[in-house]
């Protein structure tokens, strides 16, 4: 039987029995509509969020530290690791090799006063702080009412805080800092020189526009300030080997005032961030070594370094490659960006193989069906099958016929069943950019992190996955019919009719 007579053959049984056609292929359709929406909701759905994870400065941020022993993962730590700080010279060794890397800067805390207009001009922040603490000290060393000496401390430090503003902050790249505030940003967009400073506008509970009488934002921008450092970084000997139980030593505290004047070159508006925000303030590396050497006049703060360190890169196109160079080296490496998208993809992983066992059902339901169908068919196709013996065919022509009309049911349903995945997809996609357009609350929340919307994903190999599914499982349906249509003889089918 040549194929041309097959397809002559199907083609006039799919003419003549459409309907039933159609609802053979329903259990199909719905399995594959139901494997392919979630598969492509959830492709959608993690490609939006990875990219909108890749598009924040922390995909761009890659925390790094040497150990002892020269683990490059957190997953090679068994025990408890010893660590080797890190100095300026080395770090700077990491920004020349890597052409990646545009920043290094060790992870660090810095605290520091800012006198305010209304202290006196003589003051000395530092020196007050240490008096206040002394009587304090004396006060409880003396005993007497605890309320009373509550109240004394209560009362100290919001005299303090009226003329001197205490701040902390964070070291960063600039880069980092800037990216992750220029929405927000007003000034200049470089990196500030030596006696310049970004500086916060509200920061937090601090309120410090409003201690220094600014009423905007941008009215800092170029106001001068002094700050005074309070307390000094803690860095490590170089090469010294660290256990971790060694970096819980406190910050060195400043026992000498030195009034250092500083102009705002920009101020991040974070006006909206409530009394629990943070210092977001920008100073230079080099006055994380002042308050170093004013705290420890006697070690020179070059021969010194840290643990933790942050590596800041040109492009998230670049993270997997940088980690890897990083690692290479024998550099112990954690990247956030990374592990958020593995657990992301994970999830959804997760959520859409389980989804797909509901397809999964509705497929192995659909085998009955057309089991049934395939049967009823060769039923009531006896004498078409008892004459196309007669004039030649053989058993398996007459296989290969109802071989091919089970696998014509599982592409009628994959069609249905992809072509009805891509509308509700896109229907849910154009009902989410809606839901966002008509909230401003969650549209500026999303587009803060930069997303918007999501396009339902449908890639090659989900296609052509959901179509060998379908086939798989139609063929497997149509053998059995199809080995009862062969088997039938012509004379007795002949006879019969």
């Amino acid at each position: 039987m040549t194929f041309s007579s097959l397809l002559l053959v199907l083609k006039r049984q799919f003419t003549q029995k459409w309907g039933r056609f159609l609802l053979a292929s329903g259990g199909i359709m719905i399995g594959i509509w139901a494997i392919t929406l979630t598969t492509s909701l959830s492709l959608g759905v993690s490609d939006a969020i990875i990219d909108a994870i890749n598009s924040q400065p922390i995909a761009r941020e890659i925390s790094i530290s040497v150990t002892e022993s020269g683990q490059t993962s957190y997953d090679q730590i068994n025990e408890t690791p010893k660590f080797i700080p890190l100095s300026e010279g080395d770090l700077q060794e990491i920004v020349d090799k890597y052409p990646e890397v545009l920043e290094v800067s060790p992870v660090s805390r810095l605290n520091f006063f800012v006198q305010t207009p209304a202290a006196d001009k003589n003051i000395k922040c530092v020196e007050k702080n240490l008096e206040m603490q002394a009587q304090l000290a004396s006060q409880a060393q003396a005993g007497g009412d605890v309320q009373v000496s509550t109240a004394n401390m209560e009362s100290g430090a919001e005299s303090l805080s009226k003329d001197c503003l205490n701040i902390n902050v964070s070291s960063n790249t600039f880069k980092r800092f800037y990216e992750s505030n220029r929405t927000n940003w007003y000034g200049k967009q470089e990196e500030p020189a030596k006696n310049e400073v970004v500086a916060c506008f509200k920061c937090g509970s601090t309120q410090f526009g409003e201690a220094l009488g600014v009423e905007k934002p941008e009215d800092l921008v170029g106001k001068k300030i002094t700050i005074e450092l309070q307390r000094a970084p803690e860095l490590y000997e170089g090469g010294k080997v660290l256990d971790v139980l060694d970096f819980n030593t406190p910050d060195t505290e400043i026992k000498e005032s030195k009034d250092i004047e500083l102009t705002i070159s920009a101020v991040v508006d974070d006006t909206d961030a409530g009394i629990f925000g943070s210092n977001n303030f920008y100073v230079g590396y080099n006055y994380f070594q002042d308050a170093f050497k004013l705290a420890n006049p006697d070690l020179n703060p070059s021969n010194y370094g840290t643990v933790q360190n942050t590596v800041f890169i040109d492009s998230y196109q670049n993270l997997d490659a940088v980690v890897d160079d990083l690692r290479n080296d024998k550099f112990l490496t954690l990247s956030i960006a990374q592990e958020i998208i593995k657990g992301v993809s994970t999830g959804f992983l997760v959520l859409s193989a389980a989804l797909s066992m509901l397809g999964f059902i509705a497929l192995v339901a659909s085998v009955f069906g057309i089991i049934n169908v395939m049967t009823i068919s060769v039923l009531e196709r006896q004498k078409e099958i008892g004459v196309l013996k007669s004039l030649g065919a053989r058993d398996g022509d007459i296989f290969r016929i109802f071989l091919f009309e089970s696998s014509l049911l599982g592409i009628i349903g994959w069609l249905l069943g992809i072509s009805l995945a891509a509308a509700i997809g896109n229907l849910l996609s154009f009902i989410f950019v809606q839901v966002i357009e008509n909230d401003p609350g969650i549209r500026a929340n999303l587009e803060s992190i930069n997303l918007s919307s999501f396009t339902p994903s449908f890639p090659w190999w989900l296609l052509l996955g959901s179509l060998a599914i379908s086939l798989v499982f139609t063929v497997l349906s149509g053998v059995f019919p199809a080995i009862k249509a062969s088997k039938q003889n012509p004379v007795d089918v002949l006879r019969s009719e």
